[in-house]
């Protein structure tokens, strides 16, 4: 099963979306990390949200082994935070939206539709 976390920017009225995977043992690895180190998970949503943000305003298709890696981090840490460690009123059933309009974050689950 992959996990995705789909950003989506609005700037000036024009909006681009990205969308970062982690597949099942990498996020199994990040969870265990996360809770085996007592981590704290706001700021672990904040660092990772921050993260996604920055490589989405970067465009750039060049990155290195190390900016992909923590992406696949931040995008694990992201779904596992909204799917699996938050509140009943708050839990996201699948896929992660991040919406950023106006300087606003927003999240809602995604309905990503793979091809057939």
């Amino acid at each position: 099963m992959s996990r995705r976390v789909c950003y989506s920017l609005e700037i000036d009225g024009v909006e681009e979306s990205f969308a970062f995977e982690c597949d099942d043992p990498r996020y199994r690895q990040v969870v265990g990390n996360l809770m085996r180190d007592d981590v704290d998970l706001d700021r672990a949503l904040e660092t990772s949200v921050a993260l996604l943000s920055a490589n989405v305003r970067m465009h750039d298709d060049t990155l290195t082994q190390d900016a992909i890696e923590a992406q696949t981090i931040a995008a694990a840490t992201v779904w596992f935070l909204f799917n699996e460690a938050a509140d009943d009123e708050d839990r996201i059933d699948g896929d992660v939206l991040l919406v950023e309009k106006d300087g606003e974050l927003f999240v809602a689950d995604a309905k990503v539709e793979s091809g057939a």
